[in-house]
């Protein structure tokens, strides 16, 4: 089983102490010097009235909840509101950057997503492959489970970190995601459910279709999303982390817990695919501008993601192929995805019949809950 040692402490980012503040309060001149800097500097894409309602609605977001983090706003092409506020290391009052950059969590399955879809685009694989086809050492019943179901967590399988922490007695190595297969084969865990049957949310889909990347392309996933998303997308602050690396990036932040504590890695943060991918609000929009551009996938593919797979729940809500989807009655169909991991919490969402879409990056618990729907209220009284 390939699983390597794992070191500690893994990363320090704790060079400097701010003082004079208190401890659960979001510096405000961070929040002043910052908040409308890009707006003003820019020709303005949407009506005063509409700017000066967001500016106001988002402001009183940010300064209400002392929310840490990025927030980005764009209509089109053009951001039209832009913050960075608080801090990478809260207690430490270590600042956040323009180059900071967060774990995206489960917003790395969008991005997962995209380099599955391009490799189907190029005729590598399709969406009705089994992934035991490509993944042979996979034990009987993942010979019923297709790429489709993966990316739209249909397979029916189990969290691999429920299993993970009750099978490995030593957690003192690394796992990637050639030996999470290993972990597979070796203790053969249980289905959740019946594959194709219904939707049921798992990490495990993603780390999957990593691995079948990595199989198909003969890298690993790190090099395989800088070629196929971050040079294309012109990220310039985003990587796929990489702890078998000898360093880590001089831009990773740490997320912060509710008590404004680091958060650090432990042994599943080898495993990428359902994570594992950090950015920045810029960053993402990059991403976002060169997905939705159909250059990556094309029409026909992008229109198949953007499809409900799934249903998620009665209320209409569903999941797309590496998105997740829901109607609203004043907006239409959203396209979104929210991430939660390691002290971090964020929402991304598009509203397609406005044009504009939203990064919220907190990479601390305390204050970064997110609500859509009320998100989404705020975008009644736009054009």
């Amino acid at each position: 089983m390939r699983i390597l040692l794992f070191l500690l402490p893994l990363f320090s980012l704790l060079s400097c102490d701010l003082s004079g503040t208190k401890d659960d309060a979001v510096a405000p001149s961070l929040i002043d010097s910052t908040a409308l800097k890009l707006i003003k500097d820019k020709e303005p894409v949407i009506s005063k009235k509409d700017q000066a309602h967001l500016n106001t609605k988002f402001l009183k977001f940010i300064k209400k909840r002392r929310f840490n983090g990025a927030v980005l706003i764009a209509k089109g092409n053009s951001i039209v509101f832009d913050t960075i506020v608080g801090y990478a290391n809260v207690r430490k009052r270590i600042p956040l950057h323009d180059t900071s950059a967060m774990q995206l969590a489960s917003i790395s399955k969008p991005l997962t997503g995209a380099v599955i879809l391009s490799l189907i685009k190029e005729g590598k694989i399709k969406l009705t492959d089994t992934i035991q086809h490509h993944l042979p050492r996979l034990p009987k019943g993942y010979d019923k489970i297709t790429i489709q179901m993966l990316l739209s967590h249909q397979s029916g399988l189990t969290q691999y970190y429920y299993y993970c922490d009750h099978v490995l007695k030593d957690k003192n190595f690394i796992l990637d995601n050639d030996s999470l297969i290993d972990v597979i084969v070796e203790h053969r865990p249980g289905f959740g459910g019946r594959a194709g049957r219904k939707f049921k949310y798992c990490n495990t889909n993603y780390a999957l279709l990593a691995a079948l990347a990595e199989k198909i392309e003969g890298k690993r996933f790190q090099e395989i999303v800088q070629e196929r998303i971050i040079q294309p997308s012109g990220m310039s602050n985003s990587f796929l982390l990489d702890l078998f690396s000898d360093t880590l990036p001089a831009n990773l932040v740490y997320g912060n817990n509710e008590w404004r504590r680091i958060v650090e890695f432990d042994y599943l943060d080898g495993i990428v695919g359902d994570k594992g991918f950090f950015s920045n609000a810029h960053d993402l929009f990059k991403f976002d501008r060169y997905f939705f551009s159909n250059e990556m996938i094309g029409d026909s593919l992008m229109q198949k993601a953007l499809t409900a797979q799934t249903k998620v729940a009665r209320n209409g809500n569903a999941y797309g192929l590496g998105w997740r989807l829901r109607f609203n009655d004043e907006l239409g169909k959203i396209v979104y995805h929210p991430g939660w991991w390691r002290g971090n919490r964020h929402l991304y969402f598009k509203i397609p019949s406005k044009d504009y879409t939203v990064i919220l990056l907190s990479n601390s618990l305390k204050g970064s809950r997110y609500n859509l729907n009320n998100l989404l209220s705020i975008f009644y009284e736009v054009e």
